[in-house]
């Protein structure tokens, strides 16, 4: 162990700033199990501490500050994913990391704990945990949207970086499974190793179904971690024969980017299978909006909130 093993840095990214999460209040009134519990100090700041427990509802964070306390809560519906990463060694010449990170002059690059980059001086596990929290319209009536936020937690207790990582890890693996609806194991167990499926039609509406894909889908799937392959359709119809003649339980589930259209050939061609029923149960099917009116998709958001 360290001589101070306590000096751990947590961070909230967003446009709110530090401590940007909406508080929220709990969905009953029933206590949260808490499967994971830690303080992590603010080493800009002082007299100023975090308390974080990871529970079922999401992740609570309690801000201790000279004698006050606030409380507020990321819900677990909002995460989509986290991610491991080390800090970036000084000095290299690069594109900016791809997670967002507290403004100013001590500005935190990270890279994966795999790359060239790294910098072996500092031991410490840094855990990115990205969430999309809904922002509700305002008074200016304009419609609701997701603002990202990011929350970095520092683990810094030992002395080398794999006691760490393997707390970090912890984590991880907690916040994953409560993502999938599972209880926590702490215990090492495989993750979903299934690749998404993506059918994007590069010529739905304006034609800019790839760049959308690409800088703005891509990037989530990359904070949860999710691998995907993708295809882009070349002919009418596409769609429909893949899903009907490939093993569509090869993949975790189905995005189509596109119209109303290519969604229609993903259902149609689903429903052409011998094993319909099975798949429609089995793999869930999302859409990202790129066509012309975008009926369907909105009639789907509105139903499912």
């Amino acid at each position: 162990m360290s001589e101070n093993p306590k000096i751990e840095k947590l961070r909230l990214d967003d446009d709110d700033g530090e401590f940007g999460a909406r508080q929220q209040k709990p969905d009953d009134g029933k206590p949260a199990t808490v499967y994971l519990a830690e303080t992590f100090y603010i080493t800009t700041k002082k007299n100023s501490q975090f308390e974080v427990k990871l529970t079922e509802r999401g992740i609570c964070l309690r801000k201790e500050s000279n004698g006050s306390a606030k409380e507020q809560v990321i819900y677990m519906k909002d995460i989509i994913g986290c991610r491991c990463l080390r800090s970036k060694r000084k000095g290299q010449v690069g594109s900016p990391c791809a997670c967002s990170s507290m403004p100013g002059p001590a500005q935190l690059k990270v890279v994966d704990e795999h790359s060239a980059d790294l910098d072996e001086s500092d031991v410490s596990a840094y855990l990115y945990i990205y969430a999309y929290i809904l922002k509700k319209a305002g008074r200016r009536g304009r419609g609701s949207r997701r603002e990202r936020t990011t929350l970095t937690l520092r683990f810094r207790s030992f002395d080398c970086y794999e006691d760490n990582n393997r707390e970090a890890q912890k984590w991880r693996t907690a916040i994953k499974q409560l993502i999938n609806g599972e209880s926590p194991d702490l215990s090492p167990k495989l993750i979903e190793q299934r690749r998404m499926l993506i059918l994007l039609n590069p010529k739905s509406g304006s034609g800019k179904a790839r760049e959308v894909f690409q800088q703005r889908v891509a990037p989530m799937f990359a904070e949860a971690e999710i691998a995907y392959d993708l295809h882009v359709t070349k002919r009418a119809f596409f769609a429909r024969e893949f899903v009907r003649t490939k093993d569509v339980y090869t993949w975790r589930g189905i995005v189509v980017v596109g119209g109303d259209g290519l969604f229609w050939e993903v259902i149609n061609g689903l429903l052409e299978r011998s094993d319909w029923q099975h798949a429609l149960d089995q793999i869930p099917i999302g859409i990202i909006p790129c066509g012309s009116g975008n009926g369907l998709a909105k009639t789907i958001a509105h139903v499912y909130g």
